[in-house]
C-alpha cells in the first residue's frame, strides 16, 4: 500500500484493537502482537491488509494476504489463522469490510463480466492488490474521518470496490456463490443456516433436502468448498461460538455447552480444548495473550 493509505489510517487510528467506523460495514483494525496460528471464523467479508502479514489455512490449502493480496471470504467459514512481521514501529493494520449482499447481487446482474476458471474450490480466495483497489481504499480511509462524507460518498466508494473485486483474477468463486442454483450457492445457503441455528439439532439429511440436494452430492460438495465434513463444520461453529459466550459474554462453562447445542460438558471441554489448545475454563486467560480474530 502507498505511503498516503499509511498516514490516513494512522491519522484516524491510534490505538491497538477493532474501530468501528461512519459506515457499518467497515472495521478497522491495529496490532502491534503478533498473534500465533489459532481458530476463528469469517463470515462474508473482504480483508485489505495495509501493513503486516497474515496467514489462513482452510484443510491443505493456505492464503497469504498483505499489502500486496488481499482477502475474501464470501461465505462463513471457521479457519485458522496466523499474523507475523508485527512490531510497535510497523503494527498490522487492515481493513475488514463485510459483503452486502445485495449490493452484489445488483452487481452480477447487470454485468457481463469474464468468468474465467477458479483455481481453488475452497470457499475463499486471495487476490492481487492492484493500483485501482488502492485508489479506492485512499478514498475510502479519507471519507472515514466525517460522518457526512461518509453518508453521502461511503455507498457508492464500497460498490465500486466491490465491482473490481468482482473483476479480480480468482473471484470466480465469488460470482458461483451468488447465482441462486449451482452447488456453491446452495452449500453457502446451507454454511448461513449453520451459522444461524448452531444451538438447534441439526439433521444432514434434512440440510440437503431443503436445497434439493442427495445426501452424497451434499457431502461432496460441502467439503470441497469447506474443507470439513457437515459434522466436522457444525463442531467448529458452536466451538467458536461457545469462545465468545465465555470471553466476551461471561458464561460459564456449562450454560456455555447447552447454549451451543451440546448435551454433554464433558465432550464440550473435551472438543474445546482439542480445537482450541486450552479448556473453556481458560478462555478468559487466553484473551489476555491473542487478541486478534
Amino acid at each position: 500500500m502507498n505511503k498516503q493509505i499509511l498516514e490516513q489510517f494512522h491519522s484516524y487510528i491510534k490505538t491497538d484493537g477493532f474501530h468501528k467506523t461512519f459506515l457499518k460495514n467497515v472495521t478497522l483494525f491495529k496490532t502491534t502482537t503478533q498473534i500465533p496460528r489459532e481458530p476463528l471464523i469469517y463470515d462474508l467479508c473482504l480483508i485489505l491488509v495495509l501493513q503486516g502479514e497474515k496467514i489462513a489455512y482452510l484443510g491443505d490449502q493456505s492464503f497469504k494476504y498483505d499489502n500486496k493480496n488481499y482477502l475474501v471470504v464470501p461465505t462463513t467459514l471457521p479457519f485458522e489463522c496466523e499474523t507475523y512481521g508485527t512490531t510497535k514501529e510497523e503494527p498490522f493494520i487492515c481493513i475488514l469490510i463485510t459483503i452486502d449482499k445485495k449490493i452484489m447481487y445488483e452487481l452480477l446482474n447487470s454485468l457481463t463480466i469474464d468468468k474465467k476458471e477458479i483455481k481453488c474450490d475452497l470457499g475463499l480466495f486471495a487476490d492481487s492488490v492492484n493500483e485501482d483497489i488502492e485508489e479506492i481504499t485512499l478514498r475510502l480511509l479519507k471519507i472515514l474521518h466525517s460522518e457526512k462524507d461518509s453518508e453521502i460518498l461511503g455507498n457508492s466508494i464500497i460498490r465500486e470496490l466491490f465491482y473490481t473485486i468482482l473483476k479480480g483474477e480468482n473471484s470466480s468463486f465469488l460470482h458461483k456463490m451468488f447465482l441462486q442454483n449451482n452447488h456453491e450457492a446452495k452449500i453457502a445457503r446451507v454454511l448461513k443456516n449453520i451459522h444461524d441455528n448452531y444451538n438447534d439439532k441439526l439433521d444432514i439429511a434434512s440440510l440437503a433436502q431443503e436445497e434439493e440436494m442427495s445426501v452424497s452430492s451434499f457431502h461432496t460438495h460441502f467439503k470441497k468448498i469447506t474443507s470439513y465434513t457437515p459434522l466436522q463444520y457444525i463442531k467448529n461453529i458452536r466451538l467458536n461460538k461457545a469462545k465468545d459466550f465465555l470471553i466476551n459474554q461471561n458464561y460459564n462453562v456449562t450454560d456455555t455447552a447447552f447454549s451451543v447445542g451440546y448435551v454433554s460438558i464433558s465432550q464440550f471441554s473435551n472438543d474445546f480444548k482439542n480445537y482450541f489448545g486450552y479448556p473453556p475454563k481458560e478462555a478468559k486467560q487466553s484473551l489476555q495473550k491473542f487478541t486478534l480474530k
